[in-house]
């Protein structure tokens, strides 16, 4: 039976609440007011509509809310409970489930929807939240000030909503996401701990087990990260047009800034140096001459030859490319902008939704923050799971950073990995049982820490490489040998 036929057969099959919500004759439950009836919304396959699906604003302090969408497990009885985030900053998560791991896929720009064969609900509980405050549908009356402030939020988001799904809390909690929710997701992760220290009784404690993280941005691009993009771009000459001048006169400056304490040498963003900032901004002048750089990464003309799609540099057609700024508007904007659409995913006061533009622009630009690399080792030591991912084709957040990343991180006892050099010769080859693509990517697992390589993938691994990201799920972040 197809995953697609067995998903149809479960969502048929299970019970119209999920076991959380299940209450006596007559009493209502407190998720009864986030039900979505999908019998209303429209352009949707009977396999959407059969499946159990909840989402509404979720009040958080005071005049905030955060909005949610929860498609229930297609096995209702599924210990799995996974929460995904986009990035951005500012940018829905609504895009995880309308175009990435969700179970709503389309062919036509939005006018039909159909059930997606490798969607994530097939592992487990799947929640897609717009945060931070003002993303989304989410409303903010708050602004946002910092990365703890986000994950002390988050905090008083999973209490509500055990509030509501009260049977969801013993699951075991994956916070997922990608992007700039490499920022997120860590700080989100470092208050669980912390709320857990802090509370009295076991019942009360969130269940967190591991995060996930994709083509994260964990460093940051504010300061010594043009050292490691370097060698990105070393890979693929093409996109400096070739040019030998620049690529020498680039080589020179990144060596010496890699030669420097306050540079390349530096373990935390308080040992940056004037001087590394100076020869950091040198090397992003250079790179904004066009004489250097010829290709554009915006469709400003549909005939334009020069052209790559930086989240997928292997896209050189603007009539393919999928990236934000190349699309007039993206299939999930046209369909939640529908009339009757806001009304029955309970979104209150209909409002344009925008996928990207929220409130998380402003602590892009203004971030005081630790930049995630420098605590994540932590995360691991406390006994979490991590588990970073990223695809080749990404130019936006590149391998190459991550793997730097890596290499200044400690964990149990040791900084970096002690077993591979990164490269595909020292990692072990992806392998999905029944999949006609072999070289699908690499991986490597270590002390609590996996590094997951998907090779035909850019910035978007879950809609780029589905089979793959679906394998990285089942077999890397959700597996348990406790």
């Amino acid at each position: 039976m197809s995953i697609l036929r067995l998903t149809v057969a479960l969502a048929a099959a299970a019970l119209v609440t999920p076991l959380s919500t299940v209450a006596a004759k007559g009493h209502v439950a407190p998720s009864d007011k986030y039900r979505i009836d999908t019998s209303k919304l429209p352009h949707i396959d009977h396999a959407l509509k059969a499946l159990p699906q909840w989402s509404g604003q979720m009040p958080v302090g005071t005049n905030n809310t955060l909005f949610f969408w929860y498609t229930q497990a297609a096995n209702v009885k599924s210990d799995n409970l996974i929460f995904w985030h986009n990035g951005g900053p500012g940018c829905s998560s609504l895009e995880g489930l309308f175009e990435e791991n969700g179970p709503y896929h389309t062919s036509d720009n939005g006018r039909s929807w159909y059930m997606n064969p490798h969607s994530w609900h097939n592992l487990g509980h799947v929640v897609y939240i717009d945060q931070p405050f003002g993303t989304g549908f989410s409303l903010n009356q708050t602004t946002v000030p910092t990365e703890d402030f986000i994950g002390d939020t988050m905090v008083q988001f999973y209490k509500n909503f055990f509030k509501a799904f009260p049977g969801m809390q013993s699951k075991n909690m994956y916070i997922t996401g990608e992007s700039y929710s490499g920022r997120y997701v860590p700080y989100m992760a470092k208050h669980v701990l912390s709320h857990n220290k802090a509370v009295k009784h076991s019942k009360d404690k969130i269940n967190l087990k591991a995060i996930a993280i994709g083509d994260a941005y964990i460093d940051t691009s504010v300061r010594n990260d043009f050292i490691d993009l370097f060698p990105y771009l070393q890979e693929h000459p093409w996109m400096a047009g070739n040019n030998k001048t620049w690529f020498a006169e680039a080589e020179k400056l990144v060596a010496k800034a890699a030669k420097l304490p306050g540079c390349g040498g530096a373990t935390s963003e308080k040992d940056i140096t004037k001087e590394c900032i100076d020869l950091e901004n040198k090397f992003y002048n250079d790179m904004s001459n066009p004489v250097n750089f010829p290709l554009s990464i915006n469709c400003t003309s549909q005939n334009q030859p020069l052209f790559y799609d930086p989240y997928n540099i292997a896209i050189t057609d603007c009539h393919e490319a999928k990236g934000d700024d190349n699309l007039v508007q993206l299939p999930w904007e046209y369909y939640l902008n529908l009339p009757g659409i806001q009304d029955t995913i309970h979104v209150g006061a209909h409002t344009k939704y925008v996928d990207c533009g929220g409130n998380g622009k402003g602590i892009y630009r203004n971030d005081p923050s630790t930049v995630p690399k420098y605590f994540i080792g932590d995360l691991i030591d406390q006994g979490l799971k991590v588990t970073l991912y990223t695809g080749l084709l990404d130019s936006v957040v590149p391998h190459t950073l991550t793997e730097a990343a890596l290499r200044v991180m400690k964990w149990k006892g040791h900084r970096g990995f002690q077993h591979t050099k990164m490269t595909p010769a020292t990692m072990t080859p992806i392998k999905v049982p029944g999949n006609k693509e072999k070289n699908i990517g690499t991986y490597h697992s270590e002390r609590g820490m996996n590094y997951v390589v998907f090779n035909n993938a850019g910035h978007m691994v879950p809609r780029d490489e589905p089979v793959g990201a679906y394998w990285m799920m089942e077999k890397i972040v959700l597996f348990r040998n406790d």
